[in-house]
């Protein structure tokens, strides 16, 4: 079963407000995602039919068991990117959050199975003293470097 972006997006939604709300609500839905509730409804009528959530019209939604699965599959690798970019590349949570969501998608899941191996080898030993997670979180922030400075891709 192959689902779009957008209908991830709606299945973790309703994952993380059963886990914190233990009721996920259309409005709740809405306002998380950041869409109209007329497009909740449609998005869960097309999971419903994939056998994901069980849904009628003004009343609370829930996860199937394959649901379940499914979103908390969808919400482990959200959670990595955000790991990675917030803790090993130490950018803002805001940003790393954002951009978890942006690239969650269009990874491979051989990618995001490396890149979870990687944050529980900096876990288990090295951990927050690995010197290139030192060197990452000392190099000044700010914009990034421009072309023909010493840190440019193009020097290589």
């Amino acid at each position: 079963m192959s689902l779009s972006a957008s209908l991830e997006d709606y299945l973790e939604a309703v994952l993380l407000l059963v886990r914190q709300r233990r009721v996920a609500r259309v409005r709740d839905i809405a306002g998380r995602v950041g869409v109209s509730m007329p497009s909740v409804n449609t998005a869960l009528k097309r999971l419903a039919d994939q056998g994901l959530v069980v849904h009628e019209p003004y009343e609370f939604v829930d996860l199937t068991e394959a649901g379940r699965v499914a979103a908390e599959r969808i919400h482990r690798r959200h959670e990595t990117l955000r790991r990675f970019l917030s803790d090993v590349l130490s950018l803002p949570d805001q940003i790393a959050q954002e951009d978890a969501c942006k690239m969650e998608h269009g990874l491979h899941p051989r990618t995001v199975v490396q890149l979870q191996r990687f944050l529980e080898f900096l876990e288990a030993g090295s951990g927050d003293s690995a010197p290139c997670v030192q060197a990452l979180r000392e190099a000044p922030s700010g914009s990034p470097p421009t072309p023909g400075t010493q840190e440019s891709e193009s020097d290589d």
